[in-house]
């Protein structure tokens, strides 16, 4: 096995990100699990390349959110790699492909959860620009976080200013915005439409949108999902930017009625999520004053 800066065993793999290859591994010093993000060495010595990598890094690490894995460590030896929290569970893109659609609550329950991820981000001027069901991990405990960072872009005029260009197109077409597809600059708006194509395919198992579609027309309304949570989806996936949804925290407000009465999902969510000493932290956490 591997070990990079003789302390991060690289162990299996996990997966593919937006800049590279990401791999279970260990930390020997303090002996716990990690994901380990690589950038192979033919690739890590482009400048640009670097230059990306090093801004995902630093924009992931300035985002302080329990729906954000942890940054540990970045550097290079012989590959660029990236050390984060090792996120238990699997991909929302694999529940849908396991289930289909998904109950009301855990549908809003997810969206919800990524809309208050995207409120923390939106106000660091930080917009994902690749919200999608394969860069959600559900932990089994219920808690959803938001991974990959690598197609992200900053609205800020400083050193994170760009990690894509602008125009760039991230490769997940079939949850971009149409103001993106025609070439325009990516905003919080356009993250939001994202989460109206996640929201409708985790309600009705289907995309709303092909990949190659045009974005001219709305997508087929959704039988037997309550009209009021219909209007919350049909609001991010408005196609003027301007008519959408006001931001993040609107949508998670409005969500949030229909995440009540979640039951477990066998394989999935297969504890009570009540009695889960992290949900126990957010339910107190999240009282009233």
């Amino acid at each position: 096995m591997k070990t990079l800066a003789d302390r991060y065993q690289v162990t299996s793999a996990i997966g593919r990100g937006g800049m590279g290859e990401v791999w279970g591994g260990k930390d020997l010093r303090l002996n716990r699990p990690v994901a380990i993000k690589l950038v192979a060495a033919e690739f890590a010595s482009d400048t640009e390349t670097r230059r990306r990598f090093n801004r995902e890094a630093r924009i992931t690490a300035r985002l302080h959110h329990p729906g954000v894995p942890a940054v540990y460590d970045f550097g290079s030896d012989g590959e660029l790699f990236l050390v984060m929290e090792l996120v238990p569970g699997d991909s929302v893109s694999m529940l849908v492909g396991e289930l289909g659609e998904l109950p009301v609550n855990w549908a809003a329950c997810i969206a919800a959860q990524v809309c208050a991820v995207l409120a923390a981000a939106h106000e660091a001027d930080l917009i994902h620009r690749d919200v999608k069901p394969g860069n959600l991990v559900l932990s089994r405990n219920g808690l959803v976080k938001l991974i990959d960072f690598g197609a992200a872009t900053s609205l800020r005029a400083d050193e994170y200013s760009v990690i894509t260009m602008w125009g760039d197109i991230p490769a997940s077409l079939g949850y971009m915005a149409p103001e993106l597809l025609e070439g325009g600059p990516a905003g919080r708006a356009s993250d939001l439409f994202s989460v109206g194509c996640l929201l409708y395919e985790l309600l009705t198992g289907s995309r709303p949108f092909k990949a190659s579609s045009n974005r001219a027309s709305r997508p087929p309304r959704m039988s037997d999902v309550p009209r009021q949570l219909e209007d919350v989806t049909f609001g991010l996936l408005d196609l003027d930017p301007a008519h959408r949804l006001a931001d993040a925290s609107s949508a998670h407000g409005l969500l949030m009625p229909w995440v009540k009465g979640r039951a477990s999902i066998p394989g999935w969510v297969d504890r009570d999520i009540c009695d889960d000493p992290v949900q126990m932290y957010v339910d107190a956490a999240s009282q009233r004053m």
